[in-house]
């Protein structure tokens, strides 16, 4: 009995110790961290957040600028008819030998039969009516250099590009807005004393230009920037939203997007619109890319990109369509 009372007792004075000692690391740690809480905040938390949300940005706002080199030759088979009124020049003197009636008063003789030599003289221009069939067939060398200039808020990528920063936009522009040393720690505690309102979004110098600029230029010396697109190659607008990032701070970056219901319910009216519509949901839910590598397999007279609109919550989806790659199954094999 006294032998356990012992090992209790020295059980008890060596968790007092071990809390001791744990408690003093404890405050250790806290005083390092109060200590040296700005320059992990100013020196690897901000630089890190601001860096990846910043990137995020570039990324949308960069613009793809490249030059296409197109060396080919292509076989040209064609008839091309010609009619058309031109004029030509004789390059040399041409002769002519012409029958004529030739009245000489002077004889009393009329209408008399001879042969007349002519001569056109080179350089005489002449008007000709030609109506012709040319035939073509012969190799046509092309030598291309095709300049793309792409933005890439203009395609799908912006959408992706738009997510990731809404993921740290919050976070950058909150770090941003932090105090950076105790001096600054002691204004923002005395505004909270004092009642004053808060706001770590509040728009900064950081948030109204996150990226600083590119190493190359885009679009510089293109003639072509203002060249009206076809309207046949106009994408349409979805009306889908990004999903975005943690939403109590989300909606203070959007609230347009909350106060219509938030993403969920955007997107989701943005479907039904679009099956209204009958747009085939493979051109907005990134599949394009995949049904055109099945293009060599599909059956002839079947278009890869038909199907159906994409299913929303709560509708039965429409399964997509199915290609025949060549499987013969156990009731093919019945049938035939």
């Amino acid at each position: 009995m006294r032998l356990l009372r012992a090992l209790g007792t020295l059980f008890w004075r060596f968790m007092v110790i071990f809390s001791f000692i744990v408690n003093i690391i404890l405050v250790v740690v806290l005083i390092a961290l109060l200590l040296f809480i700005f320059e992990i905040k100013n020196q690897v938390a901000e630089p890190l957040v601001e860096g990846l949300h910043s990137s995020f940005v570039g990324l949308d706002q960069a613009t793809i600028d490249w030059t296409i080199p197109v060396r080919d030759e292509i076989q040209v088979v064609l008839d091309i008819p010609l009619q058309t009124e031109t004029i030509v020049r004789l390059t040399q003197p041409v002769p002519l030998q012409v029958n004529a009636l030739i009245d000489l008063p002077g004889i009393n003789a009329y209408n008399v039969n001879a042969a007349v030599n002519l001569e056109l003289p080179a350089g005489l221009e002449l008007p000709v009516a030609l109506d012709l069939l040319v035939n073509v067939d012969q190799p046509l060398p092309v030598e291309l250099d095709v300049r793309a200039v792409i933005p890439i808020q203009g395609t799908q990528l912006h959408d992706v590009a738009q997510n990731l920063r809404l993921q740290l936009e919050p976070l950058a522009i909150a770090l941003n807005n932090l105090p950076n040393n105790f001096s600054e720690a002691g204004d923002l505690i005395g505004d909270v004393l004092r009642g004053e309102r808060i706001n770590l979004l509040e728009p900064n110098d950081y948030s109204i230009k996150p990226w600083p600029g590119y190493s190359i230029t885009a679009g510089y010396g293109y003639e072509l920037i203002n060249e009206p697109v076809p309207p046949e190659n106009v994408p349409l607008r979805t009306g889908i939203v990004p999903i975005g990032g943690m939403p109590f701070l989300d909606e203070q970056i959007r609230p347009d997007v909350y106060n219509a219901g938030g993403p969920f319910e955007i997107n989701t009216a943005a479907i039904n619109n679009l099956n209204a519509q009958g747009i085939p949901p493979q051109f907005y839910s990134g599949e394009i890319g995949s049904l055109i590598q099945l293009i060599p397999r599909v059956d002839s007279g079947t278009s890869p990109f038909d199907g159906q609109a994409q299913s929303v919550p709560g509708v039965e989806p429409t399964p997509p369509p199915s290609y025949d790659e060549g499987i013969i199954t156990p009731e093919d094999e019945n049938e035939g």
